[in-house]
């Protein structure tokens, strides 16, 4: 068989679909489309773009639902990629055409919630830039992080004030300042208050604390003018003379309500006497809001409450069109609306999915794990565990400098170095140094725990810890933690940029921080699912650039690459060995979980032949991962040995399946990297890849040892890796909790076993009375001492 035979029997089939017969005929279509158009005085460039990007789709893919929503991602779409010049000058453009996307989203009455889903099926099926996908994920994003401060801002909103009893809540007062006005500007100040300095709410407890100084201040007002009608009698931090006569402006400016809600209160104490406050003077000098500027009261009183809400309005709408993102007063009319509240709270508020790799290094699910995830929570929670960790750590500690005595300096210099990189390249400059400080804290605790628990049983780790490498990565980590603890908007691999390190270098110190943070609690469960995370983002693709250093070590070293087995002998193993071993077990565990979800068995149900496909690629054919992501790799073998075999997978059967892994985008598979005839960079999407350079490649490996019917099976199946163990978890000198494997028995007649949803009541009683020792205890505390020779075990059976 020729190769070119061999190669349109593996291609993947290109099908395009047929446009679904639909309700209208393309002239009601198009006279739908039109008119929604001109009730959004929409101009005729962007409405033919639109209409264009619209028919194209329609060549490929059926529409389904209801046809204005598609309209509506359709000329997002447009806007989106226009520009309109304004009067400020020659170069003085606003981004899209000044349509607001609350506009077009009424227009075509559709939700907030559909259109985030929506959008990103009309990205994929319009093929639009990589550019605009970043967009949308940055809007979609922002949209994200202000629903969750306004979950937190109804709440806390609804306990310091009050409904009066003769106002219905929901509904417009004609009075100066009603409760539901009072809402309004509140909310409108906040809003107001972020966009006028950006790099303010860079994370998100930054954003909650400003919200905080928001309400505060608004409760002063409220305070000062006497409007016992809208403050809440219970609210446990009033002051205490509130209602009586001798309360003043003075007693009502000094009140600060910060402290019963704000869990990093001094954070918030200082935000509120800088930021905030210069703020304030902004929206005074450029009369955004009327009152005392030096006092800031009277924002409520009868003379300006209106002008400042309209004032606040039209300062926020002008934003709006500005950037055109969503119009996030909307989120106060979203309480009346019980179904699509719960819709966005479901997205917004989703906690991040789990990396496959090293879940056995995970902490054990706190007991509050089936409460609804909360991200201003969590963030904060993050925040405080590492202060309290390590805030008195301001130096190297006193077994630091005894271990390092001679590169002490050294260690010094290179923190030095990393803080000015860090504090020139931060955003937000006024908080730069506090957040590196707190990062400094952390180096010194983790390079305690390192030295103390390597330095036993590795000599050699004082030369890799003299390494200015070494201190450089360990430190760019621990600032990726503190930026991640405050869910701020400097994503991996921004860090990296910032302090000049390459990826290949700083996927080996996550190892180590795990293993010696996750101690003690200092990391807590969601900051070592992130670094697992960024681990997998380095080895799947961020290693594989072409400027890093991996492909001078490829290029050096023997070929073929050494496979799995080779790789995975002793600990006597070079840099790129030990690289491969982790790339190789990442590979292993994304094929499993997506021949397990494609329904892909094999032997003993275990895809090894697809296994032996993606090691024969890494080992032979390395060339094919050069700025090419891991998954491109994975799912390309997958499909090639689907046709070697001839089953009835299809390619989008796959790509179904590989977006339900937690590190999938949807880039993956519409941007894979393809050189076209004149030897020019172009991203196509995955089957073009597929088709016209894995193909050519792979075909004869795979038709010479993969195909039965030829009586060819030649191929000798490479040992893949195996998830580690599962380690009893300690829980006490003597009890143990882990996962118990199908059909187990005791292994001892002294071992106590329950098993959880098996085992009767009494199991659990005896057990408890041997760790107890009949009610006197047993176990160790502090200076107490005790002996307890029953060790007992409490197994989760296994599915």
């Amino acid at each position: 068989m020729s190769n070119d035979v061999q190669e349109q029997e593996l291609g993947a089939e290109v099908v395009a679909r047929t446009t679904a017969s639909m309700d209208e005929s393309e002239e009601s279509m198009r006279c739908k489309f039109e008119n929604l158009c001109r009730d959004l005085n929409m101009d005729r460039p962007t409405e033919d773009e639109a209409y264009r990007m619209l028919k194209k789709v329609l060549q490929h893919y059926s529409l389904e639902g209801e046809i204005l929503h598609w309209f509506c991602c359709a000329l997002f779409a447009a806007c989106r990629q226009s520009t309109t010049p304004t009067v400020g000058g020659q170069d003085a453009v606003v981004m899209g055409n000044c349509v607001p996307l609350n506009n077009l989203l009424r227009s075509c009455q559709m939700s907030i919630y559909n259109f985030k889903i929506k959008i990103k099926l009309w990205c994929d099926m319009a093929n639009l830039s990589h550019d605009f996908i970043k967009q949308i994920e940055e809007l979609e994003r922002k949209f994200s992080i202000t629903f969750t401060i306004y979950k937190q801002f109804r709440v806390i909103f609804d306990q310091v004030f009050l409904c009066p009893p003769n106002e219905k809540k929901h509904s417009k007062s004609n009075m100066k300042c009603s409760y539901i006005k009072l809402d309004d500007i509140c909310w409108r100040l906040f809003l107001c208050a972020k966009n006028q300095k950006p790099t303010t709410t860079l994370d998100l407890v930054t954003s909650f604390n400003l919200m905080m100084c928001c309400i505060n201040l608004i409760y002063s007002n409220v305070l000062a003018e006497k409007r016992t009608d809208l403050i809440n009698p219970k609210f446990k931090g009033l002051p205490a003379n509130w209602n009586s006569p001798d309360f003043d402006e003075t007693h009502a400016r000094n009140h600060c309500i910060l402290k019963y809600f704000c869990d990093m209160v001094e954070d918030a104490k200082t935000m509120k006497a800088t930021v905030f406050n210069k703020i304030m003077q902004s929206f005074f000098q450029a009369k955004t809001i009327f009152g005392n500027k030096d006092t800031l009261l009277g924002l409520v009183a009868n003379e300006n409450f209106e002008r400042n809400l309209k004032s606040l309005n039209f300062s926020y709408e002008q934003y709006v069109l500005c950037v055109g993102e969503f119009d996030e007063r909307i989120l106060t009319v979203y309480q009346l609306d019980a179904n699509e509240h719960n819709n966005l709270t479901e997205q917004a508020l989703r906690p991040p999915g789990t990396p496959l790799t090293r879940k056995q290094d995970l902490p054990a699910q706190s007991v509050m794990s089936e409460q609804k995830f909360e991200p201003v929570t969590n963030a904060t929670n993050n925040v405080k565990k590492l202060s309290s960790m390590i805030s008195c750590i301001t130096e190297p500690t006193e077994f630091v400098k005894k271990a390092m005595e001679e590169g002490i300096a050294k260690m010094t210099n290179s923190v030095e170095q990393i803080e000015s990189k860090f504090t020139s390249a931060y955003p937000m400059r006024s908080e730069a140094k506090n957040r590196f400080r707190l990062a400094k804290s952390l180096f010194y605790y983790l390079l305690d725990k390192i030295l103390r628990a390597e330095i036993k049983n590795k000599p050699q780790i004082m030369h890799k810890i003299s390494l200015d490498i070494f201190n450089d990565t360990l430190m760019a980590c621990c600032i990726e933690l503190v930026l991640e603890a405050y869910n701020t908007d400097l994503k991996f691999p921004w860090i990296l940029k910032c302090c000049s390190i390459s990826a290949f270098e700083f996927h080996k110190i996550i190892e180590i921080v795990v293993r010696h943070g996750k101690h003690e609690g200092c990391l807590t469960r969601s900051l070592i699912k992130h670094l697992n995370s960024i681990e997998e983002t380095c080895l799947e693709r961020l290693v594989w650039e072409h400027k890093t250093q991996i492909w001078e070590m490829i290029t050096n070293a023997p070929t073929p690459l050494p496979t799995y087995k080779e790789v995975n002998e002793g600990e006597a193993a070079g840099p790129l060995q030990i690289f491969l071993r982790k790339v190789y077990r990442l590979g292993w565990l994304r094929i499993s979980k997506l021949c397990s979800e494609l329904n892909i068995c094999e032997k003993e149900k275990k895809p090894d032949k697809i296994w032996s496909i993606f090691e024969h690629t890494i080992t032979n054919q390395i060339h094919l991962m050069q700025d090419r992501h891991l998954d491109q790799i994975i799912m390309c073998a997958i499909y090639i040995y689907v046709r070697v075999t001839k089953m009835e997978t299809k390619f989008s059967d796959i790509m179904r399946a590989y977006r339900n892994q937690p590190q999938a985008v949807n880039s993956v598979y519409r941007e894979v990297l393809c050189v076209n005839e004149q030897g020019e960079p172009k991203y196509k999407d995955i089957i073009h890849f597929y088709n016209n350079i894995y193909v050519r490649v792979m075909t004869d490996f795979c038709i010479t040892n993969l195909n039965e019917q030829d009586g060819r099976v030649n191929l000798l199946l490479s040992p893949h890796p195996t998830e580690r163990a599962v380690v009893a978890k300690k829980l006490t000198n003597s009890l143990f909790v882990t996962q118990m494997p199908k059909n187990e028995i005791q292994r001892s007649p002294d071992e106590l076993v329950y098993v959880i949803n098996s085992s009767p009541a009494k199991k659990l009683e005896d057990m408890n009375k041997k760790v107890l020792g009949n009610g006197k205890r047993m176990l160790r505390f502090g200076d107490e001492t005790g002996i307890v020779t029953t060790t007992a075990e409490i197994k989760r059976r296994r599915s």
